[in-house]
């Protein structure tokens, strides 16, 4: 191009130069954001369009599902905007044009490839076309929550524990830690439940020893359910040791119907007896 522009000074030859500088240039920088990046089933999101057309008219912005299109930008048609049906996309209409659209209530089905198709118009009639993955989530409704097989250990015990993490699109990843160091642990399992969400379980084992235990008479066991970077959530458990927790006896009266928790210890009670056997001597 530039040997041909050298090879003749004609007006024409100044003008053609140009005009194909023009037209490479008119339609560049074309790139799809979300806000946010990663949105809640039931949420909005805002999606953007940004391009730089240099000075060219604009023909159309056209957004697709897929190979669906669900939203175009004419400036020269009336209406300028219009939408086209897609099950789940709601378009609100009235905070979009031909930069961003605003949909509302999404759904799962919206999960997928977005495009945007970007078309100048004459003399240079140039189209780009960029395409980004969009997620849609639902995230559990609690942290997780850890189930052990007893109250107390002792060191030489062994530790069985579970951690469960409510349904979720996609599924929360497990991991246990004890006194804040990882265990090591099998993989997450998943199980489908209703709504086409997947709840998360991790069953770990550990025979416990006296380096296990936290100042020597505790254990702090925590499990974290993580979700990408949209979801971290980290449950706690303090599980005291046996042998230095007395065990308070539980006394149930059948005819009451109530019970009575006691911990009075041996001292205690013969204090007790002696102070009744003065008064009623």
């Amino acid at each position: 191009m530039a040997a041909l522009f050298r090879s003749s000074s004609s007006p024409y030859a100044i003008f053609v130069y140009l005009l194909l500088i023009h037209i490479v240039r008119s339609l560049h920088n074309v790139s799809i954001q979300f806000i946010p990046p990663a949105v809640e089933r039931g949420h909005d999101v805002m999606i953007y369009c940004h391009y730089n057309l240099d000075g060219a008219p604009m023909l159309s912005v056209k957004w697709y599902r897929g190979s669906h299109e669900f939203y175009r930008y004419s400036p020269g048609m009336i209406p300028r905007t219009q939408t086209f049906p897609f099950f789940g996309l709601n378009v609100d209409l009235s905070v979009s044009n031909a930069t961003q659209v605003f949909l509302r209530d999404v759904g799962f089905n919206l999960s997928g490839n977005l495009s945007c198709e970007v078309t100048t118009d004459g003399p240079s009639f140039k189209t780009a076309l960029v395409s980004k993955r969009i997620v849609v989530v639902e995230l559990p409704k609690s942290k997780p929550i850890i189930v052990t097989d007893k109250d107390k250990y002792d060191p030489g015990d062994t530790l069985i524990a579970n951690c469960t993490s409510p349904a979720s699109k996609p599924a929360a990843s497990l991991t246990f830690s004890l006194n804040n160091t990882q265990i090591d642990s099998p993989e997450t399992m998943k199980y489908s439940t209703s709504n086409f969400l997947q709840l998360s379980r991790l069953t770990v084992t550990l025979k416990l020893d006296q380096s296990h235990f936290k100042d020597g008479r505790k254990l702090l066991l925590q499990c974290t359910a993580l979700i990408n970077t949209l979801y971290n959530q980290t449950s706690e458990l303090l599980l005291p040791i046996k042998s230095t927790e007395p065990v308070p006896e539980k006394v149930t009266s059948p005819s009451l119907g109530w019970q009575v928790t006691s911990s009075i210890n041996c001292s205690t009670m013969i204090a007790a007896s002696v102070l009744l056997w003065n008064v009623f001597r």
